[in-house]
């Protein structure tokens, strides 16, 4: 149970110098741990021996850099997980020296220890470190002299509480962090409807009710190289726990996070109930717990045939028993996995936006409940926890508010800080780069892309704020010594929301260009929901359209393998996009479709060149004079129409191609050629990097100028207009369908009335 440190310093007469003293070096010299210490820990307990020599180093002004991210100076920047965060900022009153060893910790014939990889056998090397704070007047040789004697370990509750304001105590190693999540209920039903919609092959309209609580728990297990660092600003006081993020001393790491549900019961009993009569849903309760015993009643299994029926299943039930408990146990797998993919995707999101020193976790532990959870905080398991403390001492929590926030299966998450908001405008693309190993040029790095775009404009469907904006991802698995394109996952997110008084009409067309309704399906449950609502009450909606990686490597395999069908598509997503109106050319996209895909396969043909105003206004009313038979005169004097100002009519054809497509002048003959020259070069940007996917290309030296910005960047413009994102939502959902592969895309629409809850649409 003994420990002892040795201290070597080359310059012996440094000894005789303040701390504080410029002419000090960063690297003193070298500490060595002499210790053989059995520490127990819950389920287990770890010998503990000295493994290798680490430097003994001195932080005394603002430019010394800490690689364990404990000392360093603040960041010009808010916290965003792209700079370290120091607990300690030097002000020129105190010094830090730092003590740090490299121990070899081997799990004992009684059990594991929990926060590394052993199996009983194996050990593991842990960097411990015990940082000091004193005045920059002090000497060299009295600090260490002083600090040798005292010298503390992380694992030991005793050293922890004998923290000062000034000190902190770490250790780093590959830790299997247990931590908690939880997904809020509109989140959850997105995700659940979704994946309901895909299994049964058909639409899916439901409205869900939280029937217990507002979330779903659930937990989550990461296995990555981390670091616990305590510390206590204020003696007596609490101690603040932090867990973060950190580089490799041993090589390319790979991450791993796995995730449990806590409660599936409110989303059975809510998808049974949103698909039972008054009458019915009374009974549901008794028909759950009757397929959970089997023991159902031939009453009971007449309604529970009728509910699974309800969600999609009719086709697939019969009068026997055994069939509905296996259509039963399908919906409860669906539910679990669903929920499951989203809480684990919608971390790995999140997780891959953090760079080394990244704090994920702050604690406040009070001084009196420290030695009831430090053996739970050394093992990392930081569920139990949250469980025991309900988040009171949370003090920060890297994902927490956007798992809470986010409003997308999967991904969208870096939506928290431009959505939430409100941003008139926001152009967000960040590149960060992970290293497992302390040569950043040459060592196994990750990279990881998140670009998004949103911005606020006047709305033709609700006549008031609509918030729009796209997200696109990409992000590397693993490590690799020579990142290349192919070894991204990538995905793409657009959404669109307001909140105001629309009609029916209006709200159902968007659903069928946003895909989460079919053409000519009609839809009784947003009826139904808007015929009972009081008169004026407001209504939410949000329409979603999200392509994850399997998807989104599809849509690239097939870019630029047919450009007269990806122009024919386009020009068909133009025409739907188009905004609805009274008129009968603008009844449903269906129709827009039949009306203008003509005229906009001409404009991308033509490459939008000699397309000034005077001939698209002679276009359109040649279009419309030509059509079998001719659209009404009220139709073509409604395309020629101008507001009193003298612009033309917003949503006439005129109008969208003033606010979507003109150029600041007339460039080159296209002075209303933005539209054409936004999707030239997405389609370009898409096919080269499909073409660096197969060729396995590596990206560039500096990641802020590779083959991945450059798709972001004409996604952002197509993202930057509200026209010209529904253009694009409804164009990858053309090509989707052309290439044969729509059921992988994830269209969603929810409409909310007032407080009463969500509706859900999707389709496949």
């Amino acid at each position: 149970m003994c420990m002892s440190w040795s201290i070597e310093v080359p310059a012996v007469n440094t000894l005789n110098r303040p701390l504080g003293d410029s002419a000090q070096e960063q690297a003193l010299g070298h500490a060595e741990c002499n210790v053989s210490r059995k520490v127990p820990l819950p389920g287990g307990s770890v010998l503990l021996a000295a493994s290798a020599r680490v430097p003994l180093e001195l932080f005394n002004g603002p430019e010394d850099r800490d690689d364990g991210g404990v000392v360093g100076k603040k960041s010009a920047h808010p916290p965003d997980g792209s700079a370290p965060e120091p607990l300690f900022l030097p002000d020129g009153f105190t010094s830090w020296v730092k003590y740090a060893a490299e121990l070899n910790a081997e799990a004992s014939a009684e059990g594991t220890l929990p926060f590394v990889t052993l199996d009983g056998k194996g050990a593991i090397n842990v960097l411990v470190a015990d940082y000091r704070g004193h005045p920059t007047t002090h000497l060299l040789g009295d600090v260490l002299r002083k600090d040798a004697k005292t010298l503390r370990l992380p694992f030991q509750v005793d050293d922890v509480r004998a923290l000062g304001p000034d000190d902190a105590l770490a250790f780093q190693a590959r830790i299997q962090l247990k931590t908690g999540a939880t997904l809020s209920w509109p989140i959850v039903t997105a995700a659940v409807v979704t994946a309901l919609a895909q299994r049964v092959g058909r639409a899916v309209a439901l409205q869900l009710k939280a029937d217990v609580g507002v979330s779903v728990g659930g937990s989550l297990q990461l296995e990555d190289e981390l670091r616990l660092v305590f510390s206590r600003p204020k003696s007596p006081g609490p101690f603040t726990v932090s867990v973060r993020k950190a580089t490799s001393h041993g090589g390319a790491v790979k991450i791993q996070v796995g995730a449990t549900l806590g409660v599936e019961s409110p989303l059975l009993t809510s998808l049974l109930t949103s698909v039972a009569s008054t009458e019915q849903a009374r009974e549901v309760t008794k028909v759950m717990e009757a397929l959970e015993s089997g023991t159902l009643s031939p009453t009971l299994l007449t309604l529970a045939t009728a509910l699974l029926g309800g969600l999609g299943f009719k086709e697939e039930l019969d009068a026997a028993q055994t069939t509905v408990e296996k259509v039963y146990g399908e919906l409860k797998t669906l539910i679990q996995d669903s929920v499951r993919a989203t809480l684990k995707a919608g971390f790995e999101y999140e997780y891959a936006r953090c760079t080394e020193d990244t704090t994920l976790m702050e604690l406040e532990v009070p001084e009196a409940a420290l030695s009831d959870v430090h053996g739970a905080l050394i093992s990392g398991d930081l569920a139990s926890i949250q469980r025991q403390v309900k988040d009171a001492w949370t003090r920060r929590y890297f994902q927490m508010t956007s798992i809470e926030t986010q409003r997308t299966r999967g991904f969208g998450l870096g939506w928290r800080d431009v959505f939430l908001a409100k941003a008139s405008d926001r152009k967000k693309l960040k590149a960060v780069a992970q290293h497992a190993s302390r040569d950043p040029v040459n060592g196994p790095r990750r990279y990881a892309f998140q670009g998004a775009r949103a911005y606020e404009h006047k709305g033709w469907l609700a006549g008031g704020e609509v918030l729009q904006g796209i997200d696109f991802s990409a992000q590397m698995p693993g490590f690799s010594t020579r990142p290349s394109a192919d070894a991204f996952e990538y995905g793409f997110f657009a959404q669109s929301r307001f909140k105001g008084s629309p009609s029916l009409q209006s709200l159902e067309d968007l659903a069928r260009v946003w895909g989460a309704l079919p053409d000519g399906a009609a839809c009784e449950p947003l009826t139904a929901l808007l015929q009972a609502a009081p008169r004026g009450a407001s209504i939410t909606a949000r329409f979603e359209l999200r392509l994850d990686s399997r998807a989104f490597k599809k849509l690239l395999k097939r870019i630029g393998t047919d450009p007269a069908a990806e122009l024919e598509c386009f020009a068909i997503a133009l025409a739907r996009a188009l905004p609805r109106d009274s008129v009968a050319v603008r009844a449903s996209p269906a129709v827009r479709q039949q009306v203008y895909a003509p005229l906009w396969k001409k404009y991308l043909m033509d490459r939008a060149r000699n397309w000034d105003k005077a001939f698209i206004l002679r276009s359109v009313e040649d279009r419309l004079k030509r059509m079998q038979p001719p659209a009404a005169l009220q139709d073509r004097t409604w395309e020629q129409s101008s507001m009193a100002g003298g612009g033309p009519t917003p949503g006439a054809f005129m109008g969208v191609m003033e606010n979507a497509s003109r150029h600041g002048g007339d460039t080159g003959g296209t002075p209303y050629g933005k539209v054409y020259d936004i999707w030239a070069r997405l389609t370009q940007r898409l096919k080269a990097l499909q073409q660096a996917i197969d060729a396995r290309s590596p990206l560039s030296d500096d990641p802020e100028h590779s083959i991945i910005v450059d798709a972001f960047d004409p996604l952002e413009d197509s993202g930057s207009d509200g026209f010209r994102m529904t253009a694009t939502v409804a164009w990858f959902l053309e090509l989707s369908r052309h290439w044969g592969f729509r059921a992988d895309l994830q269209p969603l629409v929810g409409i909310q009335v007032g407080d009463q809850p969500e509706l859900l649409l999707t389709s496949v």
